[in-house]
């Protein structure tokens, strides 16, 4: 009897998992969405104010709230600091893993659960969310938790599952807005195309559950509401939902199928079977669409229903649709747009790869290349980002010297740095051209602005050396300069 059972290799593939999750958690702040949904958190725990999601240059990375609330209850316990930032992030991507372990295992077998946990947590991108404090990490666990509680509650009918679907729902909403209701309602529509199943969706008593699910961001919206007068609601309407669904973010845009070959680099080192699992899809799309039975009954299927049952390869492609596919046709184009998708399809990839005559040999060839790949990630690329982090951190440490405890900093020219301010930790505010000739104070600029405003008459003290700083995120250095203004 060999010692390496599927069941034993999973375990034993965990430690180093769990491992990489959390080593070098404590590295500074990556710019941008990371270090503003730091200072959201840290806003909250300092003024006890849960309602307002404020922090110097971090607008456009505002969110619904649940993400900050829970990073903030953290700091309050085990102090703020990168590392306790990351850690719930870290656990989200950890518990994922372990429902597409689950899930894949309830499908198909312990073997094909063994290689989808494996292509999941060991591919290039996906277990790198749990090393950022993104809010996706939340949004994809609470996906994965409807998913699955969904194909538990088809097969069962038990309420156990449809309130854990409701609950995943409602969590998911309050994380992140529409994203989850996306792919969870989408799939759940598409499945009322399945005759035989359609009874089943509809116990799931979308009537009473959506509502009683979104009544928590309800709830939030009422109160934020009352509390800026819809300043911040209508912000999230027009730049959260509106302007992302009909144009380019961030200058992130791309034709459909981006996501398509997106995923080819991103699954590394399994992209051969997922290669191989695209061409097996279209050749079988290729055979129904030449066979004269499907194309009579395409249009009376979708009227009357589909009278198949339904396969898990089946509920897991309809998965596909809306966590993925959706994606494809938004003018806005971001990596984290179709993370729900990673444990769909490592399952789908999985059942590829176990039909393969030499499948064990691929499986730890593939497995062997990840592990060294993670080494070189943990041990070498990441040190290197790590360090080139840390000029925010220089140059916070650098100005407070200049300023006094609690002084207001000035900040001219939109410069967009919430690690800087994270680091800082002192009161900034943001100021255009028409408050710089009335304010007085110590004012951070680039040096192009300094010269620009001196050409103008506007004259300004000039306190130390020009400060040079890499902005990574933007492939830019700035040349900054701190100046005091006495009109």
């Amino acid at each position: 009897m060999t010692f390496f059972t599927p069941k034993r290799t999973f375990l034993i593939l965990l430690f180093p998992f769990v491992v990489y999750l959390l080593l070098g958690n404590a590295s500074p702040l990556i710019d941008q969405d990371e270090a503003a949904y730091a200072g959201f958190a840290r806003t909250m725990s300092e003024s006890g104010d849960y309602l307002q999601i404020e922090f110097p240059y971090s607008t456009p990375h505002k969110k619904p709230p649940l993400h900050f609330w829970i990073i903030s209850f953290l700091f309050q316990i085990f102090g703020t600091n990168e590392f306790v930032l990351r850690l719930f992030p870290s656990l989200c991507i950890l518990g994922t893993s372990l429902l597409t372990y689950h899930l894949a295992s309830v499908m198909f077998n312990s073997r094909t659960a063994l290689y989808a946990f494996s292509i999941l947590s060991f591919s290039l991108y996906f277990p790198l969310n749990g090393k950022i404090a993104l809010v996706d990490s939340l949004l994809v666990f609470f996906g994965m938790l409807g998913f699955t509680s969904l194909h538990h509650f088809i097969r069962t009918e038990k309420w156990f599952y449809a309130c854990i679907f409701w609950f995943a729902v409602g969590l998911g909403v309050l994380a992140k807005g529409p994203p989850i209701l996306i792919f969870l309602g989408g799939t759940c529509f598409l499945l009322l195309f399945f005759s035989k199943i359609r009874p089943t969706i509809w116990k799931l008593q979308p009537w009473f559950g959506l509502p009683l699910a979104i009544l928590p961001i309800l709830a939030w919206g009422y109160l934020s509401w009352q509390k800026d007068g819809g300043t911040l609601i209508r912000w999230m309407i027009d730049w959260y939902i509106l302007r992302r669904a009909t144009n380019p973010v961030f200058g992130q845009s791309g034709p459909p199928g981006t996501y398509f070959v997106l995923f080819v680099v991103t699954l590394f080192p399994w992209s051969r079977v997922y290669l191989s699992f695209l061409k097996e899809m279209f050749w079988r799309l290729v055979s129904h669409m030449n066979a004269k039975t499907i194309k009579d009954s395409i249009f009376s299927s979708f009227r009357n229903g589909i009278l198949l049952p339904l396969s898990p390869r089946s509920y897991l492609m309809i998965g596909l649709v809306y966590s993925w596919v959706f994606y494809e046709f938004l003018s806005s184009k971001l990596p984290s747009y179709p993370l729900s998708a990673y444990p769909i399809l490592s399952i789908l990839l999985a059942e590829q790869l176990s039909k393969k005559h030499n499948q064990i040999y691929l499986y730890r060839l593939y497995l062997t290349t990840s592990l060294v790949m993670i080494f070189i990630i943990t041990f070498l690329i990441l040190p290197k980002f790590s360090d080139m982090r840390t000029e925010t951190k220089k140059l916070a440490y650098t100005i407070q010297k200049s300023l006094e405890p609690n002084e207001t900093l000035f900040s001219f020219g939109g410069l967009g740095i919430p690690s800087f301010a994270f680091y800082l930790h002192q009161p900034i505010k943001e100021i255009g051209f028409d408050e710089i000739m009335t304010i007085k104070g110590t004012i951070l600029l680039t040096e192009s602005d300094r010269l620009m405003l001196d050409s103008m008459g506007i004259k300004l003290e000039v306190l130390g050396e020009p400060i040079s700083l890499y902005v990574y995120d933007r492939n830019k250095t700035l040349q900054l300069r701190l100046v005091r203004s006495n009109p």
